[in-house]
């Protein structure tokens, strides 16, 4: 997966995704490519996705107007 796929792919910008392959948080295929060219591990990336939804999920679940309700 290249660089533009995976900032489609998780909605962010290409700037961000070359800080999550230096953070570690993505992984790439072959890295120090000779050719330069970067090829991102695309089981890492989904990966990340899913860590992220589950994070949202979590929120939505935890942030329920049951809980505060409305001029309380």
């Amino acid at each position: 997966m290249t660089i533009e796929e995976a900032a489609k792919f998780l909605f962010v910008s290409r700037a961000h995704i070359r800080a999550l392959l230096a953070s570690g948080q993505l992984l790439e295929f072959l890295p120090g490519n000779p050719l330069g060219d970067v090829e991102i591990e695309t089981a890492s990336v989904q990966a990340y996705r899913a860590k992220l939804d589950a994070a949202w999920q979590t929120w939505l679940d935890t942030d329920a107007e049951d809980n505060d309700p409305v001029g309380s």
